[in-house]
């Protein structure tokens, strides 16, 4: 799930793109930059180069994983808080009102543990839905463990 749910255009500062590998179901992390390898995770540059051969050299085998954009992000907040996670007006009110554009400033303005931890939930299953969809668009029937 994380290479689904990372944020490609906000947090990526060291860029990656994941794979699935189609006849193991493992996911291959690879850095764009050689150097970045090295340096974030210890993999030597030689190795990371010679993952992305090998996958350009079979791409049939491999699927590339999308991230998230930034943007798909605050539209998973904004669907949570229009949705009727809670029973308690009042609460939703609050959360909606706390949402200025930033998600991490929402975590902060709304300064409750259970709402957070709602919205987590509540990203988690959307995110594992448009997995989901994107695997079964390539043929592939997701089980997640």
């Amino acid at each position: 799930m994380d290479a689904f749910e990372r944020d490609v255009d906000f947090h990526d500062t060291y860029p990656q793109t994941a794979y699935l590998d189609l006849e193991t179901g493992d996911v291959i992390w690879v850095f764009e930059n050689d150097g970045d390898a090295e340096m974030v995770a210890g993999i030597k540059p030689e190795e990371n180069e010679a993952v992305r051969d090998r996958i350009e050299a079979s791409l049939e085998r491999y699927i590339e994983i999308p991230g998230r954009d930034h943007s798909e992000h605050h539209d998973i907040l904004r669907d949570f808080l229009a949705s009727d996670w809670t029973e308690d007006k009042e609460l939703r009110i609050r959360a909606r009102e706390a949402y200025t554009g930033s998600i991490g400033r929402w975590r902060d303005r709304i300064d409750n543990r259970a709402v957070v931890h709602a919205y987590y939930d509540f990203r988690d299953s959307r995110i594992r839905e448009m997995a989901d969809e994107y695997l079964r668009e390539h043929g592939i029937a997701p089980i997640w463990r």
